[in-house]
């Protein structure tokens, strides 16, 4: 794994936890990556089933846009139902480290600006924050 998408996962842990987890480069290991990829997946699987999630969809495509990073609604919905577990690796495969790190805080920004989506994110965080805290220390 490249110090980038090292950073990327950072990032995404730090968007999520902020300051309550503490997270470097150095340990970000396939065990840390597969819980994030576990939380992404509880929080998108939770949202899909939302009243909201079309406008979840439209306020992505809108900041992304506003970034440079213009992608059609469709497949931004295509992105944020997919079931699979290696979201951000198989991201990673057709987009930048930084345009995946955009999106995903975007999305974060997004969800956690909704009470009815912050329940989702609020229930994926608490599900796994031992278990990623433990991971973090490589025990």
């Amino acid at each position: 794994m490249t110090l980038q998408e090292r950073q990327m996962y950072v990032t995404i842990i730090k968007k999520l936890y902020g300051t309550s987890i503490y997270v470097d480069e150095s340990q970000i290991t396939d065990e840390v990556v597969g819980i994030v990829e576990t939380i992404l997946k509880e929080i998108r699987n939770c949202t899909k089933s939302l009243g909201i999630f079309i406008s979840i969809v439209q306020g992505l495509a809108d900041a992304l846009q506003a970034t440079g990073e213009a992608l059609p609604k469709e497949i931004i919905e295509d992105m944020l139902k997919d079931q699979d577990l290696e979201w951000i690796r198989n991201m990673r495969k057709n987009f930048t480290e930084a345009f995946v790190e955009s999106f995903v805080t975007t999305w974060i920004n997004i969800l956690t600006g909704a009470q009815q989506s912050t329940t989702c994110v609020n229930g994926a965080k608490l599900n796994w924050k031992s278990a990623l805290a433990i991971a973090l220390l490589g025990i």
